[in-house]
């Protein structure tokens, strides 16, 4: 089973942390990459420019700076984990939410539109 981990969050916020917070975050986010690669657990990972920097285009082509998602923080890092159980995808965002003190999404794939 497939599944992405999302952390939506904005840069503002996380420049408001104290240094030591940015310093322990980052620590654990460049370990569990690690971990995730070696157990085989980790399909991709990737870390997004801020939403501010995104380009919304819509369906006459018009095109806008800016995340579409106004209301609530954009998308700021996912993963795309390859684990036996949804409850092991949960388990690594639990420990990801500890880390940031905020929630963070988890969203299975679905099996029928992976591509090789």
């Amino acid at each position: 089973m497939k599944f992405m981990i999302m952390v939506f969050g904005e840069r503002a916020d996380l420049h408001a942390k104290p240094p030591e917070w940015i310093e322990r975050m980052v620590a654990f986010m460049v370990r569990l990459d690690d971990e995730l690669a070696r157990s085989g657990e980790l399909v991709y990972s990737e870390v997004l420019e801020g939403g501010e920097s995104a380009t919304l285009v819509d369906r006459h082509g018009g095109i806008r700076r800016g995340s579409f998602n106004v209301s609530d923080a954009p998308l700021d890092r996912y993963w795309v984990v390859k684990v036996p159980a949804e409850a092991r995808a949960i388990e690594i965002a639990s420990s990801v939410a500890g880390v940031l003190e905020a929630a963070v999404e988890v969203r299975r794939c679905m099996e029928q539109s992976l591509r090789p």
